[in-house]
């Protein structure tokens, strides 16, 4: 019934994955040697790293938008419920942006740690509710909420395949426990302690030198391969959309990819398979979602 994969035909899916697969078996043979020769920190590399994934956060607060809409559609039996779960989005996105890019915002805002006070991190908090709030306004007035199964549909995928690919990924660096390109290097010897990705040491240090792989701002990153679902649940229609959506989010995932790389933080593997295990479970949870719903447009 369903031929398509979010939205897109599967020819996209299979040359997002090969894509993905070959990567994975040239970093394989050459993960140390590519990132010797990308290794170039810059000022500007150092922001889009900190501050680059406020976008990924932004479509959890899109999707929950989509889910509120869907199920206000739905009756007022369903108003608790879409309450419900457009506080649990919100909750959950700033979750995830603290604790990726939330420690960069509060030293911008001059906090130190043991020093300061808690006005910085009432500013960092203060902060992402602003953005969540113009994010989540800019939503409500651009969705549709003409077919209100498909809005739910949406959200979902998009919230729990995000969740889950984060919590999938949080997992493997514990396992893996794969030493950074940027702790290497400051070794006599980098090449003495490096170790390809299937070399796993679970639990050798709960430090952040030592979670390398996979990547976990390309798992969040990710979340940009959504956009095409997006495009299907708008108040203007334009068959071309999801295909700019999807050029975009591919441009996207190059840049911070790369920006990975240079900036000593991950290996080529580590960029790639972080993004094919959010990919993948975005894709199975939308088999699953859409398996239960006649909404996918033919």
């Amino acid at each position: 019934k369903n031929k398509k994969i979010l939205d897109l035909p599967i020819v996209v899916f299979v040359v997002i994955c090969l894509v993905l697969v070959i990567g994975i078996a040239i970093g394989s043979f050459c993960d140390f040697d590519i990132s010797s020769a990308l290794s170039n920190k810059t000022e500007f590399g150092t922001f889009f790293q900190n501050y680059g994934n406020i976008l990924s956060h932004c479509l959890y607060v899109v999707a929950g938008i989509c889910i509120f809409k869907g199920l206000k559609k739905l009756g007022k039996k369903y108003n608790l419920l879409s309450v419900g779960v457009l506080v649990l989005t919100a909750i959950w996105t700033i979750h995830s942006f603290i604790s990726s890019s939330g420690k960069y915002l509060m030293k911008a805002y001059g906090y130190v740690a043991g020093e300061s006070g808690i006005f910085p991190l009432a500013l960092v908090f203060l902060t992402w509710v602003a953005i969540i709030g113009l994010v989540a306004f800019l939503a409500y007035i651009l969705i549709s909420d003409l077919n209100p199964k498909r809005l739910i549909c949406v959200g979902t995928v998009i919230i729990v395949g995000g969740i889950f690919g984060e919590v999938i990924n949080d997992m493997l660096k514990l396992i893996a426990s794969r030493p950074r390109y940027k702790y290497l290097i400051t070794l006599d010897d980098p090449l003495s302690e490096f170790r390809n990705w299937w070399e796993m040491v679970p639990y050798l240090k709960d430090d952040t030198l030592f979670k390398s792989f996979p990547s976990a701002h390309m798992n969040k990153a990710t979340i940009i391969l959504t956009l095409p679902l997006l495009a299907s649940v708008l108040k203007f229609k334009n068959k071309a959309l999801k295909y700019i959506f999807l050029g975009f989010g591919c441009l996207w995932i190059l840049a911070y990819g790369y920006n990975r790389i240079h900036m000593d933080a991950h290996f080529l593997t580590d960029v790639c398979f972080g993004v094919l295990i959010a990919y993948l479970l975005y894709v199975f949870t939308y088999k699953v979602v859409y398996s239960f719903s006649d909404s996918e447009e033919e």
